[in-house]
């Protein structure tokens, strides 16, 4: 059976990914520990199941910027919501999230105004409605109900309920983005535009979906670690978008659109992880984390554009051969 482009792409990340994780494995023992593999999964939640829905935006050729706004909203509410139990939240917040993102991905196809621009500005208006809810001050659920929360911290062998979800997620959204009708517009109009129109494809249904999913993924990213924590802060996760934009950039997702995999961001996701954790186990200063991450970014990037035009030189070659 013949090996499709993305098996070999996806194959050599994941070559890349456990590269780098045998380079720190070998230096840090807790690294191959289960507490270590726990941690490592554990940190690899909030950007994750972010990065599940800005990759799809990315996909369908879109941009959603406003998701680290949308987190720290989301956790505040859920602190807000918790009086009504630990799932009432949970259902609450991602509904809320979700009505927000399907009337800001109507708002980009109606107005078929720049998503980037149009969610830098909901990143700012969330920001502010997040500060005005919260009072300015961090959200804390009441010590009497704090321990309510440990279930979220409970391990079953190296998983936690947030890194279960983080990978059922991946294995369900998959599915959908392949095997449904929904998945394949949202390739198709991140493909091409004027084709897909050509072709009948709606570009309303895709966008709101794609948007609506992204907040909500958001949203419930967010509520999870603030309730895992028992707080929230107004200004958490403003930083969160970059790295769930790298993991999906160096998983294979294309800026341009149409191209890549949820698997792939997963890959992309824990080869970011297993870089940043293992430098801030070693000793190194903050500042070298950024750099290694740019560093591997900028890597991986210029590695694709000469595989794929050294593929392009050759079947232009072979094209170009006379018949026999």
């Amino acid at each position: 059976m013949k090996m499709t482009a993305e098996t070999r792409s996806n194959l050599a990340r994941i070559a890349l990914m456990l590269g780098v994780y045998l380079i720190f494995a070998s230096r840090i023992p807790s690294y191959y520990s289960m507490a270590g593999v726990a941690a490592l999964l554990d940190g690899a939640v909030l950007a994750g199941i972010i990065a599940i829905g800005v990759g799809l935006t990315m996909i369908a050729g879109e941009m959603d910027l406003s998701v680290g706004s949308m987190a720290a909203f989301a956790g505040i509410l859920s602190i807000k919501f918790y009086a009504f139990g630990i799932l009432p939240a949970f259902l609450l917040v991602i509904l809320v999230c979700a009505v927000i993102g399907a009337i800001q991905g109507y708002c980009i196809y109606r107005l078929n105004i720049s998503s980037m621009v149009f969610t830098i500005g909901t990143l700012i208006a969330l920001r502010g409605l997040t500060l005005v809810i919260s009072q300015e001050k961090t959200a804390l659920i009441p010590f009497e109900d704090i321990a309510q929360t440990d279930i979220l911290s409970t391990k079953f062998f190296i998983f936690s309920i947030p890194s279960i979800i983080l990978l059922l997620l991946v294995l369900l959204v998959d599915f959908l983005s392949r095997r449904t009708l929904w998945g394949r517009e949202v390739f198709a109009i991140g493909g091409g535009r004027s084709e897909a129109r050509a072709a009948g494809v709606s570009m309303k249904r895709p966008i709101v979906l794609i948007f609506s999913l992204s907040a909500a993924l958001a949203g419930l990213a967010g509520a999870l670690l603030s309730i895992k924590s028992g707080s929230a802060s107004p200004l958490g996760f403003e930083a969160v978008v970059l790295e769930a934009v790298t993991a999906c950039l160096i998983g294979g997702i294309a800026l341009s659109g149409g191209r890549g995999s949820i698997p792939g961001i997963l890959i992309g996701l824990f080869t970011i992880r297993f870089l940043v954790s293992g430098i801030a186990a070693l000793g190194a200063p903050f500042w070298m984390q950024s750099l290694a991450t740019g560093a591997l970014l900028i890597v991986v990037i210029i590695g694709e554009a000469v595989i794929r035009h050294v593929v392009r030189r050759r079947k232009f070659a072979l094209s170009a051969q006379p018949a026999a």
